[in-house]
Formats: C-alpha cells, structure tokens, sequence
C-alpha cells in the first residue's frame, strides 16, 4: 500500500523564491534549473513541514525536530556555498547556532 500522494514530498533546503532574491535571478537558465534540481538541496518531508517553511530563511523558521537542525544548517550553508548566494546576519547567527547541535568530531 503507497502513502497518500500529499503525505511526503520533497522540498529545497534553501527554497527556489529565497534562492531567487538572494542573487539567482541573474544566473543563466541551466544555472536555475541546475540548483532547482540538485540533488544537495532536496530532502524528503511531510506536507505539511513543507508549507510551514513557505521560503523562509534560517532567521523565519527552522525545522520542528530539533534532531535536524545539525543535518539542515549544514546543508543550508553548503548549498548556499555551492552556489555562492549570500546569507544575511540573523541567518548566519541561527546557522552557527544550529551547526553548534552537531555532535562532535
């Protein structure tokens, strides 16, 4: 039996619209559809996490499961890296705080 077709779906880390006014309005088409398709800034969750999120940044809203929040700020800043789009200072400060969850070694 499959899940209902709304139960899960995959989202952007950094979301297409944040992406969008952070800077990649001005990258060519292949570079848009490259990032809207990479594998690094997608990840499986419930609907309903997925509409919570909107395209919010790091300072708006962080995933519920505190569990997570390692595994997302890590991810948020790589694919920011990756693809050289800034991040603001409340941003960066929930980042470092999230990445500080992170067990150490």
């Amino acid at each position: 039996m499959s899940a209902p077709p709304d139960s899960s779906y995959g989202y952007h880390i950094v979301p297409l619209a944040l992406a969008w006014d952070l800077g990649a309005r001005d990258w060519p088409q292949p570079q848009r559809l490259r990032f809207a398709n990479d594998p690094a800034n997608l990840i499986a969750v419930a609907g309903q996490a997925n509409q919570d999120k909107g395209d919010a940044e790091p300072a708006r809203w962080m995933p519920p499961n505190h569990a997570f929040w390692c595994q997302y700020a890590v991810q948020f800043a790589a694919v920011l890296r990756g693809y050289r789009l800034p991040v603001d200072a409340p941003s960066a400060a929930v980042l470092r705080d999230a990445a500080g969850t992170c067990p150490a070694g």
